[in-house]
């Protein structure tokens, strides 16, 4: 399992939507916890690829 962290929700969805037209297949639905959104595949070796956003102002508490 591979765990990217990017800027934004926007991001999150334009990671997986590259991945899934360069082969990839979508690994679930994507998950909206509201101070966390993310979305996942798995390329073409296998490998699970998790992507997600963090909102800021939660993680500083």
């Amino acid at each position: 399992m591979f765990a990217i962290s990017v800027d934004s929700r926007p991001e999150v969805d334009a990671m997986v939507k590259k991945a899934l037209a360069a082969g990839a297949t979508r690994a679930g639905e994507p998950q909206d916890h509201g101070f966390m959104y993310s979305n996942s595949f798995f390329d073409l070796d296998g490998h699970y690829w998790d992507v997600f956003w963090m909102d800021p102002g939660m993680v500083a508490g």
